[in-house]
């Protein structure tokens, strides 16, 4: 999902360079290494993401998302993004509003 967010951001005009990334992943986890798999996966260098963001630790909470496969979760920001969600909201509602023609 997250690569095809970033190619559908690219068609819409958006450069990879703009874009701000965090993980969020929980404090027992590797950050460090989930950082460095999701910089694999975007294409960018870790020392390009915002410092991650870790979850406290809750005994209580039985949390199936664990293990060496565990890589948290990426959030991905696009600054100055007010043009593009009117792009979007255009082409959303383009895709949603009555044809004209289609009755005819």
């Amino acid at each position: 999902m997250i690569t095809l967010f970033l190619r559908f951001l690219e068609e819409m005009g958006v450069r990879r360079e703009t874009l701000r990334y965090r993980v969020s992943i929980h404090e027992s986890a590797d950050a460090g290494a989930a950082v460095v798999w999701w910089a694999e996966v975007v294409g960018v260098p870790p020392d390009r993401f915002q410092p991650t963001s870790l979850k406290r630790h809750r005994p209580a909470t039985v949390r199936r998302n664990t293990g060496e496969g565990y890589r948290g979760c990426l959030s991905v920001e696009v600054p100055e993004s007010r043009h593009l969600y009117w792009k979007i909201e255009g082409i959303m509602k383009g895709m949603t509003d009555e044809d004209p023609l289609r009755d005819r």
